[in-house]
């Protein structure tokens, strides 16, 4: 009698992030050198280029596919815009920042601390995939995020022409109302 196979492999969770990249291999030492990744594995084609592998960073395991144009599969470098990012907590975000740096990234958004708590940044990869780092460095209530979130606004709105202010108000307030905290 054969064991039961699991529906999630061991280490998965439910979502699985997955990057597209150029060349698998140079992403491979990238990720390695810049985030500590642990490969997990590779698969090649009858060229033995890589075609899929699978990292480990921390606890989460990420995917990585090898652009295929032909099956309109790209890497945010080749479309010239990344349409979204992984975001890594670590336990120091300063030290894993320029770890980063060190191994190519570009900065994409400096490193800052944030109303919400957080001290973080968004760095590129040579693929165009952007990777948001950060570290909680203070507690913060749910009350005090919408305070401070709208008095960051209530600066930013000051330096926009005045057409543009209703429409910002609006959907700041739209955004508030539709998580419940207006």
């Amino acid at each position: 009698m054969s064991k039961k196979v699991s529906p999630i492999p061991r280490g998965y969770r439910t979502a699985t992030s997955c990057l597209t990249v150029v060349d698998i291999d140079a992403a491979l030492a990238f990720y390695q050198a810049a985030f500590g990744a642990e490969l997990l594995s590779r698969q090649t084609a009858f060229d033995d280029s890589a075609v899929h592998a699978t990292i480990k960073i921390g606890n989460s395991i990420i995917a990585l596919n090898r652009e295929a144009p032909e099956l309109g599969n790209y890497a945010p470098v080749s479309l010239g815009a990344s349409m979204g990012q992984i975001h890594l907590y670590v336990d120091d975000v300063d030290a894993s920042w320029a770890r980063a740096i060190e191994a190519g990234a570009l900065i994409h958004v400096p490193l800052y601390d944030a109303y919400w708590g957080d001290r973080t940044g968004v760095l590129a990869d040579g693929n165009g995939q952007l990777w948001s780092l950060a570290s909680k460095i203070e507690n913060v209530s749910a009350d005090e995020i919408t305070r401070r979130a709208r008095a960051g606004f209530e600066i930013e709105a000051e330096s926009l022409p005045a057409e543009m202010i209703t429409e910002a108000s609006v959907a700041a307030d739209a955004v508030a109302t539709d998580s419940g905290v207006a």
